[in-house]
């Protein structure tokens, strides 16, 4: 035992040896919020990783980023910082550069369909991608990425993603104004963004060293912050606030401060979640982030001297069983690992009215659940799929691949919904939804225990859009979706799906659509319209008859179908002339289509069963 805790001890001082921690670094540029017209181009460009380090990473790296046209040449990797504010009416343009296809979702915003910047709104080589939309968000930290089927973690891992600050409102007399003059939020000054990434480099052919996305998790990562491997940051000696995005395509982390490194943690304050400031602030000594999440952090530097060193560690001993990221996930590589120096400064930070902790936010806003008129789940699952002729286990969810041309859920728009994650994996998978933000109500673990409340606040304590779901757990949200409502089509869908990004690639993810109630082409797989009318209510039906109102002077044949084709129920109806009453029990929640076909020709429609 004695001669592993040694051995142990070495590696940790040859780690901690190898760190150099001799690049400064780098604060994204910051489009600020009144260009609500900015224009971004997604280029080809070269990167340094260890500008200032002794390893083969301090040389020229090709890349991909994200660059503000009227600035160009001032991003190598990542994009610049977006700053939006609230009921800005925003027209960006987006320019595809690249030799290949791609998107710009603004992940956590709340935006019609069209904007949402997913797989279906493709950018082609040379083509200007134009939405407008308003701001609908209020303070908060989001962020934007590629989103293009198939290739997501490509693009990701080539260098696309950048923040996005949705600003506090000024002036105003509200909470939120009340917090901005409470918490620091003077950019680059006393309030930095925080972009922790991995990425695999390799040799081609040629002997050029070039970024390789992977399948596997199993060694040779770098890890990243702001595209610098082995950064410091030298932080003002007062109130600084950290707003920390996990854009990693894979790996979850367990960040912690230490004012050594050792990885002892002392502490920080967390205040908000992926979409908001929590209902207080929070002290965490260690916190798990999966890939897709953002907190925002507090840490009072006055405490201590100019030039005093701390570290931001990634503590990988401390992951839960299922994340990966952790020793076993990657075969041993992964062990716990300073990522980001911090030097105090001898310049004060602006003063700040916080003098203790915990300090009071804004009230969460959940809906209750008495407002709730449908419960979803959605099952995490490993199935063996057949794709082009090979037989692969991949993770899906409810069964199925994902496939564009498919719509898995329909979701009236205006209505609450209970919606349950049950992941029955043996890995932990961050789940994100597009459109929405929601608050988690319940957490059932491995065990069948519901998880205390108070001691996870980073999961009860704010508003969410991306949250993990450790293996044989049972997680439960609220949400409204409040807007937005289209026809049922499948170019008018949200995605929800597994943010480890090569999950996502290879099928686990679904989409929804917000219906607005009307229209009635509703089959990708059989677009052919109704060739006569029928009128089916009640729509959206809670009960177990669905009555249909029409004609017919012979037998007929009415058959519900879920969005991807399968038959749940097909009922002969006699002749009739006026209303007919189906038994509908046991039909699932959600959206069908029903079909009545009759001599006098097909009617088709939409039904909402709640």
């Amino acid at each position: 035992m004695r001669v592993l805790t040694v051995l142990a001890c070495v590696l940790l001082c040859h780690i901690l040896q190898a760190q150099e921690f001799v690049n400064p670094l780098p604060i994204p540029p910051l489009i600020e919020s009144t260009r609500t017209d900015y224009h971004l181009n997604v280029i080809v460009t070269e990167h340094n990783f260890n500008p200032n380090g002794s390893d083969s990473l301090n040389t020229m790296i090709r890349t991909f980023a994200f660059e503000d046209a009227a600035n160009p040449g001032t991003t190598t990797i990542l994009g610049p910082s977006i700053a939006w504010q609230f009921g800005d009416s925003l027209a960006p343009q987006v320019s595809n550069m690249l030799p290949e296809r791609t998107t710009c979702h603004w992940h956590g915003a709340h935006v019609p369909a069209y904007a949402d910047g997913g797989p279906h709104q493709i950018i082609q080589p040379g083509q200007t991608w134009a939405p407008q939309f308003e701001v609908m968000d209020e303070s908060a930290t989001m962020w934007y990425h590629p989103h293009a089927m198939d290739i997501t973690y490509d693009h990701v891992q080539m260098g696309l993603s950048g923040m996005i600050y949705v600003e506090d409102p000024i002036g105003k007399d509200s909470a939120l104004t009340a917090i901005h003059d409470l918490v620091p939020h003077e950019y680059g000054i006393n309030d930095f963004p925080l972009i922790f990434q991995t990425k695999r480099f390799i040799l081609d052919s040629t002997g050029t060293i070039i970024i390789k996305s992977q399948l596997g998790y199993k060694d040779n990562y770098t890890y990243l912050v702001n595209g610098i491997k082995d950064p410091f940051l030298e932080v003002p000696h007062g109130m600084v606030r950290f707003r920390v995005l996990n854009g990693d395509g894979k790996f979850t982390y367990n960040f912690g401060i230490s004012d050594a490194p050792d990885f002892n943690p002392i502490g920080f304050e967390m205040i908000a979640t992926d979409a908001g400031y929590m209902d207080s602030s929070y002290t965490k000594d260690e916190l798990f982030m999966a890939p897709g999440e953002r907190t925002e952090w507090l840490f009072d530097f006055s405490a201590y001297d100019p030039g005093d060193t701390l570290y931001v560690y990634n503590k990988i001993s401390g992951l839960a069983p299922g994340m990966i990221g952790d020793s076993t996930t990657t075969e041993g590589y992964a062990v716990d690992r300073n990522l980001l120096r911090f030097i105090v400064g001898t310049d004060p930070a602006p003063p700040s009215p916080i003098d203790s902790f915990p300090i009071n936010l804004q009230p969460l806003e959940n809906p209750p659940l008495s407002a709730v008129s449908n419960h979803r789940t959605k099952t995490f699952r490993r199935d063996k799929f057949m794709i082009d002729g090979q037989e692969l286990n991949l993770f899906n969810i409810d069964g199925q691949l994902m496939n564009l041309m498919v719509v898995n859920d329909v979701i009236l728009v205006d209505s609450t919904e209970l919606w349950t994650l049950d992941n029955t994996t043996n890995i932990a998978h961050p789940f994100h939804i597009h459109d929405i933000h929601f608050w988690v109500t319940e957490i059932i673990d491995a065990n069948g225990v519901s998880l205390d409340k108070a001691s996870y606040p980073e999961y009860f304590a704010g508003p969410k859009d991306n949250v993990m779901v450790l293996p044989n757990w049972k997680l439960s949200f609220i949400t409204t979706f409040a807007d937005f409502g289209t026809e049922v089509r499948f170019d008018s869908c949200y995605m929800m799906h597994c943010h480890i990004l090569p999950h996502e690639d290879r099928g686990m993810m679904g989409q929804f659509v917000v219906w607005n109630g009307k229209g009635t082409s509703v089959s990708v797989e059989d677009p052919a319209l109704s060739t006569r009318k029928m009128k089916l209510y009640p729509n959206p039906n809670s009960r177990n008859m669905l009555f249909i109102e029409g004609e017919s002077r012979a037998k007929s044949m009415l058959s519900i179908y879920t969005f991807s084709g399968q038959l749940l129920r097909s009922v002969e109806l006699p002749p009739m002339q006026d209303v007919l009453g189906v038994n509908t029990a046991g039909i699932p929640p959600g959206g069908a289509v029903v079909r009545w076909k009759t001599v006098e020709g097909v009617a088709s429609s939409v039904v909402i069963f709640q």
